[in-house]
């Protein structure tokens, strides 16, 4: 299935690639969209949804583990 991703899409991953500058940025396929996952070494330090009908799910900061 191909995924095209919308104008809105498309920048919020160009602004989740200047707010982490040097981090990977991860995607992730699943049956309803994608999960846009920003790692810094070893932590994932951001995860976003995206539908496939557009729609954004808010980005979320993950605490660091104890």
């Amino acid at each position: 299935m191909a995924l095209e991703l919308t104008t809105d899409q498309a920048r919020l991953i160009a602004r989740l690639r200047l707010r982490w500058p040097g981090a990977d940025v991860r995607v992730h396929r699943r049956p309803w969209g994608l999960i846009v996952e920003v790692r810094d070494g070893d932590r994932t330090v951001s995860l976003t949804a995206l539908d496939g009908d557009g729609g954004i799910e808010g980005e979320r900061h993950v605490a660091r583990a104890a």
